[in-house]
């Protein structure tokens, strides 16, 4: 009996042995980062300036792939159906969160996804082109509110933060004309806005900010619940009247579920020794975002309370996505 219990101890540790060896010696390949949006936006920025350091870090390239679509979530979800070996992962954003409370999501992240590390978060801008008639938040709320109005706010997909600052804008100012007009990525609707095809954006700070400072975009608010330093005489939302109005995108690195834990570990203390280095958090600064720390269990957590908070709103407002 003792000899039958011997061999099958060692017939489950030659089984266990390449995947221990694997977690050991990981990463031996590069490594995909999924981004869900077209190039030029703050996800793809982060995603490349990590991509960079982490690739000096781990000895194995980190390369940076974009997956445009759905919000984010066709990133996502192909990295949700992806092998869980630590070669796969998403610079996502809240959007993840947002999407489940908007039942928007084909996958179900607490199930699917493994939380590793937070990056940096921000505000968004509302922005319009440089010779628009709107002015004020009052002047977009009024032109909304005018019979078979179509005043059209654009976003870089459905469920962004940048996308549900102008649902929550509409809601607030009882403006039913605004118009949601998806795209692909930030850079697209920035485009289109600076051309006048689309009214107005509540803009990714870090690409809104330069069209502001370059004078082909106007700036009228901050949905933060502080002002930016780049833009001093830019208020908020909050100042403006909109009470309580802060929406912010806040970024995070995401694997699959069942990915190893000491692969999740290495990643996180990788990630976190990347975040540290005073260029990166410069860097991330010159994006007009703030640098963010927390491991798998902090960045599990923020995901709960944001999916919990937009659930709340989804339920209070009827706020509903086509």
């Amino acid at each position: 009996m003792k000899l039958v219990k011997l061999l099958g101890s060692l017939v489950l540790a030659c089984a266990m042995a390449p995947g221990f060896a694997q977690t050991d010696h990981y990463p031996t390949r590069a490594i995909k980062l999924y981004v869900g949006f077209a190039p030029g936006g703050a996800t793809d920025q982060l995603a490349r300036l990590y991509a960079t350091r982490l690739t000096e870090r781990l000895g194995q390239p980190v390369v940076v792939e974009n997956r445009p679509g759905s919000g984010g979530n066709v990133a996502v979800q192909q990295l949700a159906q992806a092998s869980p070996d630590g070669y796969s992962l998403v610079m996502a954003a809240n959007y993840v969160a947002i999407n489940a409370a908007l039942k928007r999501n084909v996958y179900n992240w607490e199930r699917d996804l493994a939380p590793i590390a937070l990056i940096a978060s921000t505000p968004n801008l509302l922005v319009v082109p440089a010779n628009s008639s709107f002015k004020t938040i009052d002047d977009i709320a009024q032109a909304g509110r005018k019979p078979g109005a179509q005043v059209t706010f654009g976003s870089p997909g459905m469920g962004s933060s940048v996308h549900l600052s102008g649902e929550l804008f509409k809601l607030t100012a009882a403006s039913p004309g605004l118009t949601h007009v998806p795209y692909k990525g930030i850079s697209p609707a920035e485009l289109d806005l600076v051309a006048g095809t689309i009214d107005l954006m509540f803009g990714s700070i870090s690409t809104a900010v330069p069209l502001v400072e370059s004078g082909k975009l106007r700036a009228i608010a901050v949905t933060g619940t502080q002002r930016l330093k780049a833009l001093p005489n830019v208020p908020t939302l909050d100042e403006l009247g909109m009470k309580g109005f802060n929406v912010e995108a806040t970024y995070m690195v995401i694997a699959p579920a069942k990915t190893p834990a000491p692969i999740v570990q290495k990643l996180s203390a990788e990630i976190a020794e990347v975040s540290r280095q005073p260029e990166v958090q410069r860097a991330i600064e010159n994006l007009y975002a703030q640098p963010l720390t927390g491991g798998p269990a902090q960045t599990r957590a923020f995901l709960k309370t944001e999916e919990a908070k937009w659930t709340e709103l989804v339920k209070a407002s009827g706020l509903k996505i086509d």
